[in-house]
């Protein structure tokens, strides 16, 4: 392997390492305590963009609406920020499962 390579490497295997943190930590309260909650999203829907980057979706999560995108081109980042987008509620509030 080349000299060049290495520093690549070495910032893919620091990403790496990173993502294997326990990501569904509680964020404040007690010390060790259980996550508030962990759930699923209730429904999304993807639009694919002309060039199929970044890509549109509506998520909906407790029958609250949200708008996201894809990663970029060549990104591995992961997904964009979510967006609340509150007209879209009545919408999400009838794709909520029972119970």
């Amino acid at each position: 392997m080349s000299a060049k390579k290495l520093p690549g490497l070495y910032a893919a295997l620091v990403l790496l390492l990173a993502g294997c943190s326990d990501q569904l930590e509680d964020r404040g309260g007690d010390e060790g305590a259980a996550p508030d909650f962990i759930g699923d999203v209730d429904h999304v829907e993807v639009y694919r963009n002309a060039d199929a980057f970044p890509n549109i979706a509506r998520a909906c999560v407790q029958g609250l609406g949200f708008a996201t995108t894809s990663t970029g081109r060549g990104e591995s980042s992961g997904g964009g920020p979510l967006v609340r987008v509150p007209e879209w509620d009545a919408f999400c509030a009838s794709k909520r499962p029972p119970g």
